[in-house]
């Protein structure tokens, strides 16, 4: 039976790449022309409009028929060996690269996006989101991804064994929170689940759940049952210490005796807070009054006061209203006080206050103030010089919530936090919130946890996005207007792409390893002369060369689910090692900031003793040459290698791999460390011929110690005594080769020569620096 397909667009009348919209589009159609396993079969023009207001926005479509004979026939999930896909590029997406099965009667399979109804089948290939995938992605892989999407759904070996299983539906747009007890209450008729929003600035997502009484009305929570009075006493001398007063009288003669007095200034200050509305007699909830005596001390008669003093005293047995009459400057009236209020046609009921006030009984309280950012500095020992800035911390997850707990505990700083992350209840293991911040933004949970310890320090500024989304005004004047910003968000996106702007502060980037034994810290220098994108690439080679390195990056102690989706995935760490790390490193970011230098160090940790142990690594100046679209970065250390091994084999040539890694976004080639010459290579004065023993086994190596950060990026050399590092022919042809090797990934070769005097880069199709 033949088989039906979707029909999208407007089939565009060749297919010549330059009818497509975008630039993106034109290279995966380029891809799949050098790909035997897809032939394009026509070219799209979707047109899409969200309402009526927005312009129309145009999405690119390849059509091809895909087939790498790997998909078995007569599958059990019910894939043909052959299948029409669209390949869709649509900047307006979160992943712009979606790919659409076109045949109407494919199968419903695990690791499919959500679509509209009607709409083709929309493949996930991806786990991670596309802000991590755009690191390593290309056409070519884009390509071999989804051959491998179509094989292992084909066998059914797709779904990681260790994942929980898929729901039957998908997930709906709306999260709803229940709370951990729900089946125990799900009987209880006398309770009722009520249903909230977690938080206002997350409307229309996370939806909280939680159990009140069925009734419809709820009793307010007991107050202390205190009245409060602040009374402003006339200056007072210093007579030195006295015994405290048992009643307003003895204080009021206190007072006299210092050249002041109490009671008219008690009698003000029941005058301002009686309301014209009268307030009542009899009030239960108050059984006793809190004064407040605000006295200004100065040594002599005359003299200007050196300080104000606050005295608290508990008033016993009494309310205002009655504390009032008993001053005598308030009334009585059926049941209420009224103060300068003339009661018409009633007889007012008023006490002499000749004495009636000086028999209250009263007994001191004692008052302390609450800390301001000044005082917690000096409690810290942190001098004022430098700690009132202006701060970024992108990412408040474990580490970074940590770290902004401990420095507004401190007052270092003046934080604007920066997460698109929601806080769920797994986070609670590691986070500073509480149970109530489930479903809240993560930077509103630290802003509020801040405001809860200082409430009268400026408030910070919590902005729940990506810290590289510019476009947003409040990022952007966040970043802009600060002097550090600390990147705690464990990506790469940050400091690779903010480094790169001239607006962005001092950046530092901290995260601790997998497993949790390591933690580390990457700085800028003051002058921003060498940058974390720099910095980077050399934390990589000192790991691939320092003692520490081995184990550096070992695997997590394990990792548990959250949730069925594919990325629903936690680590297994406790709070014990957060809170160690996050010691450290705010520590040390608040002391290495006030140094002019870069700084990289990494701390390890022995699990028996709990000691740390720091590396420090020197930080080099930093390198780059521009050839055609792309950089070439690396920095002084790798040259000054590369020099001393060519030095080390004169007169003979010498040479090896390139390790390092490529940033397709940023249009980077990182060179990190080079390689001595295999054991079996041919080295003369005259020429260099690279042996093979031992390189895929360095290789793997380096990237098993990264993380598969680092890899094999191209080839170096040196040239003989007296010869400049201009590649020969034999070198050019050599890199042509190395060329359209590495194309087959999409990815450009790079050749380093050493010379007598100079170093070149070569790039591509001979572009040389």
């Amino acid at each position: 039976m033949t088989a039906q397909y979707h029909g999208l667009g407007i089939v565009l009348p060749n297919l010549d790449p330059v009818l497509l919209e975008h630039e993106e589009s034109r290279r995966i159609f380029s891809a799949c022309h050098k790909n035997s396993s897809f032939e394009v079969v026509n070219l799209l023009r979707i047109e899409h409009q969200a309402t009526a207001t927005q312009e129309k926005q145009v999405i690119d479509g390849i059509v091809v028929e895909c087939c790498d004979g790997t998909v078995p026939s007569h599958n059990l999930v019910g894939i043909k060996p052959c299948e029409r896909l669209l390949l869709v590029y649509d900047p307006r997406q979160d992943f712009p690269h979606d790919v659409r099965v076109l045949r109407i009667s494919f199968p419903a399979t695990i690791h499919q996006n959500l679509v509209a109804p009607g709409e083709p089948d929309s493949l996930c290939l991806y786990f991670e989101p596309w802000n991590a995938v755009e690191r390593t992605w290309t056409p070519e892989k884009h390509l071999r991804r989804i051959l491998w999407w179509l094989r292992e759904t084909a066998l059914g070996t797709l779904h990681r064994s260790d994942q929980p299983l898929e729901r039957m539906y998908f997930q709906s747009h709306y999260k709803i929170i229940l709370p951990p007890d729900f089946e125990s209450h799900v009987s209880n008729q006398s309770e009722v689940l009520r249903l909230i929003w977690a938080s206002p600035k997350n409307s229309g997502t996370v939806i909280r759940g939680h159990y009140v009484a069925n009734t419809s009305q709820i009793s307010d929570a007991a107050g202390p049952g205190l009245d409060t009075l602040v009374v402003n006493i006339p200056a007072a001398m210093s007579n030195g210490i006295e015994r405290f007063p048992s009643t307003l009288g003895q204080l009021h003669e206190q007072l006299v005796g210092r050249g002041a007095g109490l009671l008219s200034s008690l009698a003000d200050a029941v005058k301002k807070v009686v309301p014209s509305i009268g307030i009542q007699i009899h009030n239960p909830k108050v059984q006793h009054i809190l004064l407040l005596l605000c006295i200004p001390v100065i040594r002599e008669a005359g003299a200007t006061p050196e300080r104000t003093d606050v005295v608290g005293f508990i008033v016993q047995k009494i309310n205002l209203a009655n504390l009032g009459i008993k001053c005598g400057v308030a009334t009585e009236h059926d049941g209420k006080a009224y103060v300068n209020i003339p009661i018409i046609g009633a007889e007012a009921k008023s006490i002499p206050a000749a004495d009636a006030w000086r028999e209250l009984t009263i007994e001191p309280a004692d008052i302390r103030f609450g800390f301001s950012l000044k005082d917690a500095r000096r409690a810290s020992g942190i001098p004022e010089e430098g700690s009132n800035f202006q701060g970024v911390l992108a990412g408040v997850g474990a580490l970074g919530s940590s770290m902004a707990d401990l420095w507004c505990r401190m007052g270092w700083g003046s934080w604007t936090y920066i997460d698109d992350d929601i806080l769920y209840a797994h986070n609670l293991v590691r986070h500073i919130a509480k149970d109530h911040h489930i479903g809240w933004a993560k930077v509103d949970v630290v802003a509020q946890m801040t405001e809860l310890t200082w409430p009268t320090a400026p408030k910070p500024m919590a902005i729940s996005a990506m810290v590289t989304d510019v476009a947003s005004a409040d990022v952007k004047n966040a970043i802009t207007g600060a002097q550090l910003l600390v990147d705690a968000t464990t990506t790469l996106e940050v400091p690779r792409d903010l480094s790169e702007c001239d607006d962005s502060p001092r950046m530092a980037s901290t995260f601790f390893t997998p497993s949790g034994r390591d933690s580390v810290l990457l700085l800028e220098d003051a002058s921003r002369k060498i940058r974390l994108h720099s910095i980077e690439p050399q934390y990589y080679r000192a790991i691939l060369n320092g003692d520490w390195g081995g184990s550096h990056l070992d695997g997590h102690h394990g990792a548990y689910w959250v949730g069925a989706g594919c990325r629903d995935l936690s680590g297994v760490l406790s709070q014990e090692i957060v809170q160690l790390h996050s010691s450290t490193l705010a520590r040390q970011i608040r002391l290495l900031t006030a140094r002019p230098e870069a700084q990289i160090r990494v701390w390890s940790m022995d699990y028996e003793t709990g000691a740390l142990i720091c590396a420090v690594i020197p930080v080099e100046e930093s390198k780059e040459a521009s050839l055609g679209e792309w950089r070439v970065i690396w920095d002084e250390g790798l040259a000054q290698k590369l020099k001393n091994i060519r030095t080390k084999f004169l007169p003979n040539e010498t040479g090896g791999i390139i390790l390092g890694y490529i940033d397709q976004k940023r249009k980077a080639v990182h060179a990190v460390d080079v390689l001595l010459a295999p054991t079996d290579s041919v080295a003369s004065q005259a020429e260099f011929i690279r042996g093979v023993a031992g390189v895929h086994e360095s290789i793997e190596r380096a990237a098993a110690l990264t993380a598969n950060i680092i890899e094999y990026v191209g080839e170096w050399h040196s040239h003989p005594r007296n010869s400049s590092a201009l590649p020969s022919s034999t070198d050019v042809g050599l890199l042509a080769s190395l060329t359209n090797t590495l194309a087959i990934d999409g990815v450009p070769a790079l050749m380093i020569i050493v010379g007598e005097a100079d170093i070149s880069i070569s790039l591509g199709k001979g572009k040389v620096a």
